[in-house]
């Protein structure tokens, strides 16, 4: 019945999710190749609409003197030179079609480099990677309907669900618990209702399933469910914290990465040996310092978004490293390796006793207009935040994010400080989060 809701829910609000995940699950048996011309066909339909609607791309092929023609496969992305943020936030509406109409979604990304980014991204974008979501949970043995907890993001301002948010989550058979400022009440609590509605898989970001496993540990606490897999997303999963949460859950970790920026998307098989990369929505792809692709090395990680036609980024820098692996893989899924992540590691922020992971706070500053930021935690009740900008953060901005750790910790002292680019640098290294009370 569950699994009838579920799809009955996708049926009448976006049926193309569902559509696109039966087709991405037929992918999966398919030879590379087949992939690949699939990928070519999506990136010169991207190409000719660039071409014909996107002000910022018919500049740069003017300038290089290219045409529609010289695009028929991947190869030929080389031609273009990489895409980063200071770009895009330059001149954001030179991204935007013109003499063309798109359904979009606002998004916005902080990130590991605390680079605030806003963007929009088309409806069947979005579909897509909803699907993408599915078919990776379909490793761990997922599927559509059962039953998930999740422990992740929350509302930046306010504790409280929405009606909308609680049918949303009795549709997909979801329960969602914040990781914004989590303390041992907190996470007794959670555990207490996830004894009671027993989910069969668990998702959430790194730092906090092992908060949560760590709790189950220390306080010998009883866990009345079995799970089927755990889903870790937002931040690199170490190695100590991947055979904790396994150790005290018994089941396996799923690990992926993904960027609705960039499109791009990865997700673990059963052999755990890597994310097997996705080829229905983007195309990843690592390179050197000169912007020649490489494999089997360490590289930037770079993305074309195939179908964000409200917001095209082509040859976009991520901001992150990795390397990819074309060995072929034990699980017989023909899609390369995405086999290490480089980048996405920060640190955390304890205030009040109550914990806040890099995921929610690159979310809650992606919410204020700023080039820059830092935010740096030298007591227990009070936090630092460094940002670079042309001007001072308005009062509103303060407000907000004032309003957002009050909800969630309670009652610290916020200083707002505007510095120099080089003033968030500690020893010529760059961190977004820096906290000098929990080392």
């Amino acid at each position: 019945m569950r699994k009838i809701v579920f799809r009955l829910g996708y049926v009448l609000k976006r049926p193309m999710v569902l559509n696109y995940y039966n087709e991405f699950m037929r992918n999966n048996s398919k030879p590379i190749e087949e992939l690949e011309l699939q990928q070519n066909k999506g990136l010169k339909r991207l190409i000719d609409f660039c071409f014909d609607h996107i002000p910022y791309y018919q500049r740069l092929f003017k300038s290089l003197h290219l045409t529609k023609v010289d695009f028929n496969s991947i190869n030929h992305l080389e031609q273009l030179p990489i895409l980063t943020k200071d770009q895009i936030k330059n001149e954001p509406e030179s991204f935007i079609p013109v003499n063309v109409k798109t359904n979009f979604i606002n998004g916005s990304t902080g990130g590991s480099t605390g680079v605030p980014l806003k963007y929009r991204m088309s409806q069947e974008c979005y579909c897509r990677s909803v699907a993408l979501l599915y078919r990776g949970w379909w490793f761990a043995g997922y599927r559509p309907g059962d039953k998930l907890a999740v422990i992740a993001g929350a509302s930046l301002v306010s504790n409280k669900e929405t009606f909308k948010k609680k049918a949303q989550d009795f549709v997909l058979n979801f329960r969602h618990y914040s990781s914004y400022g989590m303390d041992s009440e907190i996470l007794d609590r959670y555990l207490l209702h996830m004894n009671q509605c027993k989910p069969s898989f668990l998702r959430g970001y790194a730092s906090s399933l092992y908060l949560l496993a760590k709790h189950v540990e220390e306080n010998s606490i009883k866990l009345n469910f079995h799970l089927k897999g755990i889903f870790s997303t937002a931040e690199v999963l170490s190695i100590s914290q991947r055979k904790l949460i396994e150790r005290v859950f018994r089941v396996k970790v799923f690990d992926n990465y993904g960027l609705n920026d960039g499109g791009v998307s990865a997700y673990e098989c059963d052999e755990h040996n890597g994310m097997h990369i996705d080829y229905e929505r983007s195309i990843l792809q690592t390179v050197n310092d000169d912007g020649k692709v490489v494999e089997g090395e360490k590289g930037k990680i770079i993305a074309t978004s195939l179908y964000n036609f409200a917001m095209p980024f082509i040859r976009y820098d991520t901001g992150d490293l990795g390397l990819i692996d074309t060995s072929p893989c034990v699980c017989g899924n023909a899609r390369p390796l995405l086999k290490q992540i480089y980048g996405r590691t920060t640190d955390y922020l304890k205030l009040n006793n109550k914990v806040i992971g890099s995921p929610v706070l690159t979310v809650l500053m992606g919410k204020v207009d700023l080039e820059n930021y830092q935010i740096m935690q030298k007591k227990s009740d009070e936090i630092d935040v460094k940002y670079v900008n042309e001007s001072l953060l308005n009062n509103k901005d303060e407000d907000f994010i004032k309003k957002s750790f009050f909800e969630h910790v309670g009652q610290i002292k916020i200083n707002f400080k505007r510095v120099k680019p080089y003033n968030l640098l500690i020893e010529n290294k760059y961190k977004f989060i820096i906290n000098e009370v929990c080392r």
